[in-house]
């Protein structure tokens, strides 16, 4: 799971596809595709794959790959990487907001994603009665392992452990718990 990285599209629709080809401008400034899609290596970079014509993203798919193919894609100024369909473990499609007609966030009801003792789990993977296995950051996703239908989730905890990666909350230390309505796993 070490060599494992986490990248993030943007997307009008909640889907699971990913494009097949990238557009990159060629040495005689002409657009040639190449295989693979473009994402950013960070959910915060995530405005940067936002054309300036086009409507904000309504959704966003957390893509976990075992490699990147081009790590300097665009150039110094731009933060996207070129990455492979093949390299796909899974992807999680869940729905964004644009703040500030920049930066996105998480879409939530209740639990606001960037608040104190908040942290991120997938559904379906803690046995009941056991401590949830969760990490403090969507970039940190890759240290957990989602199931087939699995949704994103929020719990805000009084207490933790750190195990390696992730945290341990038990049981009784969960405060409050959110299922991101509109989010779903599709492993590969």
């Amino acid at each position: 799971m070490g060599n494992l990285k986490m990248v993030f599209r943007g997307t009008h629709a909640f889907t699971f596809d990913l494009p097949s080809t990238a557009e990159v401008e060629g040495e005689d400034y002409r657009t040639i595709d190449v295989p693979g899609f473009e994402a950013v290596c960070a959910f915060r970079r995530l405005d940067e794959l936002q054309a300036t014509d086009e409507p904000a993203f309504t959704f966003a798919q957390a893509v976990c790959v075992t490699e990147i193919e081009d790590w300097d894609f665009r150039g110094g100024e731009f933060a996207s990487v070129l990455a492979l369909p093949e390299a796909v473990r899974w992807v999680l499609c869940f729905p964004v907001t644009c703040e500030d007609g920049v930066r996105y966030a998480l879409e939530t009801s209740e639990i606001q994603p960037d608040g104190d003792d908040v942290f991120f789990y997938f559904t379906g993977t803690t046995p009941s009665g056991t401590p949830i296995r969760a990490v403090s950051s969507l970039d940190d996703l890759k240290f957990l392992s989602p199931l087939p239908q699995s949704k994103l989730a929020l719990v805000r905890a009084k207490d933790w452990r750190w195990d390696g990666e992730a945290v341990l909350i038990a049981p009784q230390d969960v405060l409050e718990l959110e299922i991101v309505l509109g989010s779903e796993v599709r492993v590969f």
